[in-house]
């Protein structure tokens, strides 16, 4: 073998270790971008699919708890459930067995307590929606008792008001009985019914003292 041709081995030899080495980087750089690139796919693909199925996170809280407060920071009212359920945008709750009371803001007394055995609420807005369940009613009952609504369906809206709906009941103890569709009024049954409206099927028993 001539001395070129031992030395075009050699030369070639030398030029497929250099270009095995430089292999190595670049193959490592290829499977970098290409792992970058389908990750990218992946990320891509997982928020069409949220947007399309959002998670259905949420949160459950053994004795669930929630006020309102006025502006001289004195609770206005005071809601309780045994379990609250916090849905996933973290502002509505589904509530089981609640109790909301009601406070008078100056003496502190109670002024009227409800119980239900299901209910819903927003954290934000502070509405409350009670609901009957099972066979359960929602009751309202003033201090000392000397008033008592049952309803299908109580809201509380604004400031120290409500809404019953469905097979409504006012017991005034000693005056009257009143049933309706839907009735109205103010948080307040320490006293007896305040602004009571009662509209559809109305009955009345007045009671002569």
């Amino acid at each position: 073998m001539s001395v070129a041709s031992q030395a075009s081995m050699v030369f070639n030899k030398n030029l497929l270790k250099l270009l095995a080495a430089l292999s190595i980087p670049a193959g490592i750089a290829w499977l970098f971008f290409y792992s970058q690139h389908l990750a990218e796919i992946e990320v891509d693909a997982y928020k069409k699919e949220q947007k399309i199925n959002p998670v259905n996170e949420k949160t459950i809280i053994e004795n669930y708890a929630m006020k309102e407060i006025d502006d001289l920071n004195r609770i206005r009212w005071q809601l309780v459930a045994k379990k609250g359920t916090v849905m996933p945008n973290n502002k509505d709750i589904e509530l089981v067995e609640v109790n909301v009371e009601y406070f008078d803001p100056t003496t502190r007394e109670l002024k009227m307590r409800l119980t239900a055995p299901f209910g819903e609420a927003n954290q934000q807005t502070k509405y409350v929606k009670l609901q009957s369940r099972d066979g359960k009613k929602v009751v309202a009952e003033g201090q000392g008792g000397k008033a008592k609504l049952i309803a299908n369906v109580v809201e509380l809206i604004k400031k120290n008001q409500f809404l019953a709906s469905g097979g409504v009941i006012i017991d005034w103890p000693g005056v009257a009985k009143v049933t309706g569709d839907t009735a109205s009024g103010l948080t307040d049954l320490s006293s007896g019914p305040k602004d009571f409206k009662v509209i559809g099927n109305t009955h009345a028993e007045i009671v002569m003292k």
